[in-house]
């Protein structure tokens, strides 16, 4: 504990946490769950659209993680970058969940119309992830991931499995049509 005492949490990074949660660290686990929480429900909401869905989800993926870490060996828990590796858990706990749907929920989101509107920016927000469902489950994913979350390319293709190019090609092709069904028009950007 005295040696973290020295560095800055900028400068621990993630491998401490790794390394504390090697070491057997109680508080470890802990910090985890608080680090993350509030991104991986972030996440889970944006796929499933379903609050308590998403806690579920959520909390099965944190379940998973941590008997995982029991059944790994020291080093590879050292080793690990614990942020990409609890999304691919959070986003293959969604997978299974959605599959056992069989079913897209369409959620409140479409009952909002402007004149029950409180606030433009929230509402705006929740156009975007109303259109955000419309997209194929890639790029779906892959936006969601970049923007609700905003990881870098490298992490998604670490969560995903894609290699980096397909990330940014599916990001792009997706904001692409998120723009096309918000209205966006950015042919009208560059003339006066």
């Amino acid at each position: 504990m005295e040696t973290e005492a020295r560095y800055s949490e900028k400068e621990l990074g993630w491998d401490s946490l790794a390394a504390r949660l090697a070491d057997g660290d109680p508080g470890a686990s802990r910090e985890i769950v608080e680090r993350h929480y509030a991104g991986l429900y972030r996440y889970a909401f944006a796929m499933l659209r379903d609050g308590p869905a998403a806690e579920d989800a959520v909390h099965d993926a944190f379940e998973r993680a941590f008997r995982a870490l029991g059944r790994y060996p020291e080093k590879r828990i050292r080793s690990m970058t614990l942020r990409p590796w609890l999304y691919r858990i959070t986003l293959n706990v969604v997978r299974n969940r959605v599959r056992r749907r069989r079913e897209v929920t369409v959620g409140n989101v479409s009952a909002l119309s402007p004149e029950t509107r409180a606030d433009e920016g929230v509402a705006d927000r929740m156009d975007v992830l109303a259109a955000l469902r419309r997209l194929p489950e890639r790029q779906k994913m892959a936006v969601a991931l970049r923007y609700l979350q905003d990881l870098p390319y490298a992490e998604i293709s670490t969560v995903t499995g894609w290699p980096e190019g397909t990330a940014k090609t599916l990001v792009h092709r997706g904001v692409g049509r998120l723009r096309k069904f918000m209205g966006v028009d950015d042919s009208k950007d560059g003339d006066p």
